[in-house]
């Protein structure tokens, strides 16, 4: 298994390959065209003298070649990080600030640390205070922050790719009285737990009220996500929230709450992960492969924590 034979660039593809095992979402993760990508795996192919992917009925599945590759690979991946690292090393620690909300924060910011801490040398992760799309769009543009991710839309100078497909739900206390048969004139009757930090929500909700000339009674706002099950247990509030950020039972609430489709046509905007060109453009640059590197570890460990919730 001549690993040694091949660039970073096809290392990091071959890796993407192994996880997805799907050769257009490991494309995606790596940010390839699906015909670079094919042409690169062919290449891995005809090194390593293995089809790598091998039709497995209703789904490609690994080769026997393929599964023996995967702490080969993360070892040669990890060499290739320190060696870098060490080439264009500064008497400075590498820094990649990172900005998304405080719940699904709270879940990925564990198991981020313990994949990078081995393998990435000199290097700090800061996860920053959210405070809203915009503030987080701005903090890209102006080199604040390296990677975020929201529900923000790409744009010229903003790289990114969903990485799960959000879905709205009302939550509640189990035993409230909107929770069963959620019609939209229960939902209006009861006061609304408004997160402000997540504004592209809000005004998709406001937004379609209005055009049934409703208006939500806002009882409480709040500034993040993990206020949110104490109020709602204890009251009868009613949040609008993604999925995906709806905080996991705990010790202090150990009962989940009520999540219901709302009685809106409201499609959330899928959770993104987000970058500034910048960072394409200079992949070479030890700070700009730190943070490829730092978005490639969160992506999988946010499918991996957040997927099916």
């Amino acid at each position: 298994m001549n690993l040694a034979a091949l660039d970073t660039r096809l290392l990091q593809l071959l890796d993407a390959v192994l996880d997805e095992t799907h050769l257009a979402r490991a494309a995606a993760r790596v940010g390839m065209s699906l015909p670079a990508a094919a042409s690169a795996l062919e290449r891995c192919r005809q090194l390593l003298r293995d089809p790598l992917l091998e039709d497995g009925g209703q789904q490609m599945q690994l080769s026997r070649t393929a599964q023996a590759l995967r702490e080969p690979l993360r070892q040669a991946l990890a060499e290739r990080h320190a060696a870098s690292a060490s080439a264009g090393a500064s008497a400075q620690p590498q820094r990649v600030r990172i900005l998304m909300p405080d719940y699904p924060a709270q879940v990925v910011a564990q198991p981020l640390y313990r994949e990078l801490a081995d393998s990435a040398g000199a290097l700090t992760l800061e996860f920053q205070p959210w405070q809203g799309d915009a503030h987080a769009a701005a903090s890209l543009e102006s080199g604040h922050t390296e990677l975020v991710l929201g529900a923000i839309t790409p744009n010229a100078s903003l790289r990114g790719r969903d990485v799960l497909q959000e879905r709205c739900v009302a939550v509640m206390r189990r035993d409230h009285p909107a929770a069963q048969g959620l019609t939209l004139a229960k939902w209006l009757a009861h006061p609304q737990l408004r997160i402000s930090c997540h504004d592209t929500l809000n005004r998709m909700l406001d937004e379609q009220l209005a055009t049934q000339g409703h208006r939500a009674r806002i009882g409480m706002v709040i500034p993040n996500f993990l206020m949110a099950p104490a109020l709602l247990h204890g009251s009868d509030l009613i949040a609008l929230m993604p999925m995906h950020c709806v905080p996991a039972a705990s010790a202090a609430h150990p009962v989940a709450l009520s999540c219901l489709r709302p009685p809106l046509p409201l499609d959330a905007p899928p959770l993104r992960l987000l970058h500034h060109r910048r960072h394409a453009e200079h992949a070479e640059h030890a700070e700009h492969a730190a943070v490829s590197q730092v978005a490639q570890a969160l992506e999988r460990i946010v499918r991996q924590h957040l997927d099916g919730r």
